[in-house]
């Protein structure tokens, strides 16, 4: 369903990256290809924030460990009051309990450990797909 909405629409899945997603680019996009996912590299906290603003990304896989002025969890803060649906997919090497659901309780669509590995960034990026497809087919309005 998600390939058929993509090719109505003829518009790539739009996905920022940051951190240890940016090594996988390039064989993301051998295996999924320009015509179905447009990455977008952010190098900053405001870089990415005005990205979600602008509604110019689908989803998102951050790593927590890039070195930005703002934390994650200030961060998925930010993000929400911005989009309440975009899911956002967090690497992080924290193993902190709290921490961990904190990020939840920001609705991070799911929390990954380093290292991340191209067959999980694939199924991320996979189901983070199929639910933008749900909402499409629901009409959610913050989709889009």
């Amino acid at each position: 369903m998600m390939v058929e909405t993509q090719r109505q629409q003829k518009k790539p899945f739009r996905l920022i990256v940051s951190g240890e997603a940016n090594a996988w680019l390039p064989a993301l996009e051998t295996i999924v290809g320009p015509r179905w996912i447009a990455p977008h590299r952010v190098n900053n906290d405001r870089e990415l924030l005005d990205v979600v603003e602008a509604r110019q990304a689908d989803a998102a896989v951050l790593d927590d460990q890039v070195d930005w002025a703002l934390d994650i969890l200030r961060i998925l803060r930010l993000i929400r009051r911005l989009d309440t649906t975009l899911p956002v997919v967090v690497v992080t090497h924290h193993q902190d309990r709290r921490r961990l659901q904190a990020m939840l309780e920001l609705r991070a669509y799911s929390v990954v450990g380093h290292p991340l590995e191209l067959e999980q960034l694939l199924r991320q990026i996979h189901g983070m797909m199929l639910q933008m497809n749900r909402m499409l087919r629901e009409g959610d309005p913050g989709v889009g």
